[in-house]
C-alpha cells in the first residue's frame, strides 16, 4: 500500500474538476481506481484562485488541474511543501508556473502524446478552409449569392501552396503527411529541432522570418511560455504577404490579438483560422466574430471520443507509476531534482 506518511493514503487532488456528481463517478473511474488500488485517495473538486487551491491541497502528494486559466503559481506551489508533482490533463502546462515548480523540486508531466492526431487534423482542414476559402464561400451562397463571390484574393490550386509550420513537434510533424498529400511545399521553423528531422520528412527548416514571408499559410504549433506570448505580433505579421492566411490550434496567447485584429481589418493579411483565443471563451464583443476574414472554431482541436479515452488513459498510467515510486511517462520539466527520488520506469 502506498502512503506519504505512516499509514496516510498518498493524497491526489483534481483541483478544477468543475462536474456534476454524476459525472464525477462515471468519467474519473479510471483515475480513482488506479489510485485506489495502491492505496491513495483522489479528491475532486472546483478551486479556482490561489487561495482556494492551496486550502484545498494542503497535504496533497499530486495535484492535477484541467483548466486552460487554473492559476498554478509560484505562490502556490511554495505554499505547498508535501506536493511531489503536478499534472496537467492535455499536452499545454501555461497555467503551471514550471520554473517555481523546479525550484521547489515539483515534478511537472502532461499528457504529451494526446490528441496529436486531432489536433493535425483539425490544423490541416482550418488549413483547407483557408486556402480554398470554405467559410467566405458558404456565407455568400447562404446569403442569397451564387456568382461573383468577395474574394479579395482570387483562388489558386492548393498544390501550388507553401504551408508554414512555426513549431515543429509532435503535431507540427503529423501536419506534414496530410498536407503534403496535397502537393504542398512546407517549410518550418523550430529552435529545437534538429534540421535532418525535418529534411528527412521532406520539410526545409529555417527562420521564423522566411516561413511567415514565403508562406501562403502559417499554422501554429508551439507550447505557450514566456518566450512565445506573442511570438506573432505586428512585425511578424508585417512580413506576410497580404494573401496569407495565419491558422492557430496551438494557444492564443502566441498571437497579440490586438495586432491580429488590426491586420485583418486593414487587410494586411489574407484572413485567419482560430481555434483558440486569448481569451476563452471569446468575448461576446470581440471583433474576431464580425470580421468576414476569420474562421473561428471553440477550442476543439483536440476533441474526439478516442483522445478523451487516451487522455484519461495517460494520467491513469502516470498516476499509477508515480504513486510507486517511477517517473511519470512525460515529465516536462526533465531538469528538476525532484523532493522525492523517483526511480526510471521499467
Amino acid at each position: 500500500m502506498a502512503s506519504q506518511s505512516g499509514d496516510q493514503p498518498v493524497k491526489v487532488v483534481n483541483v478544477d474538476c468543475d462536474r456534476t456528481q454524476k459525472e464525477k463517478d462515471s468519467l474519473y473511474a479510471p483515475e480513482r481506481k488506479a489510485v485506489e488500488d495502491l492505496g491513495g485517495e483522489l479528491v475532486l473538486l472546483s478551486a479556482t484562485t490561489e487561495e482556494e487551491i492551496i486550502r484545498a491541497c494542503a497535504g496533497a502528494r499530486i495535484i492535477l488541474t484541467e483548466g486552460l486559466f487554473t492559476p498554478i503559481t509560484r505562490r502556490v506551489l511554495e505554499a505547498l511543501p508535501d506536493c511531489w508533482a503536478v499534472g496537467r490533463y492535455g499536452i499545454g502546462v501555461d497555467n503551471i508556473d514550471v520554473e517555481a515548480a523546479t525550484d521547489c523540486g515539483i515534478v511537472v508531466f502532461n499528457v504529451a502524446d494526446y490528441c496529436v492526431e486531432e489536433v493535425a487534423d483539425h490544423a490541416a482542414a482550418l488549413v483547407l478552409a483557408c486556402a480554398r476559402r470554405v467559410v467566405i464561400l458558404d456565407r455568400h451562397v447562404r446569403g442569397g449569392g451564387w456568382d461573383n463571390p468577395p474574394l479579395k484574393h482570387p483562388l489558386r490550386r492548393v498544390g501550388r501552396l507553401t504551408l508554414g509550420l512555426v513549431g515543429f513537434g509532435n503535431i507540427g510533424r503529423h501536419m506534414v503527411p496530410r498536407l503534403q498529400g496535397f502537393g504542398m511545399r512546407i517549410l518550418a521553423t523550430d529552435p529545437y529541432v534538429d534540421p535532418r528531422l525535418a529534411a528527412d520528412a521532406g520539410v526545409e527548416l529555417t527562420s521564423l522570418e522566411r516561413v511567415l514571408g514565403e508562406s501562403d499559410v502559417v499554422s501554429l504549433h508551439t507550447f505557450l511560455t514566456a518566450g512565445t506570448r506573442h511570438l506573432i505580433g505586428a512585425s511578424e505579421l508585417d512580413l506576410m504577404k497580404p494573401s496569407a492566411f495565419l491558422v492557430n490550434t496551438s494557444r492564443g496567447g502566441v498571437v497579440d490579438e490586438e495586432a491580429l485584429i488590426q491586420a485583418l481589418k486593414e487587410g494586411r493579411i489574407g484572413g485567419a483560422a482560430l481555434d483558440v483565443t486569448e481569451e476563452e471563451p471569446l468575448g461576446a464583443d470581440s471583433p474576431l466574430r464580425s470580421l468576414d476574414n476569420v474562421v473561428l472554431t471553440p477550442h476543439q482541436g483536440s476533441s474526439s471520443v478516442e483522445s478523451g479515452e487516451d487522455l484519461r488513459r495517460g494520467l491513469t498510467e502516470a498516476l499509477s507509476s508515480m504513486i510507486q515510486g517511477y517517473w511519470p511517462p512525460f515529465p516536462f520539466n526533465r531538469s528538476v531534482k525532484p523532493k522525492r527520488e523517483f526511480k526510471p520506469r521499467p
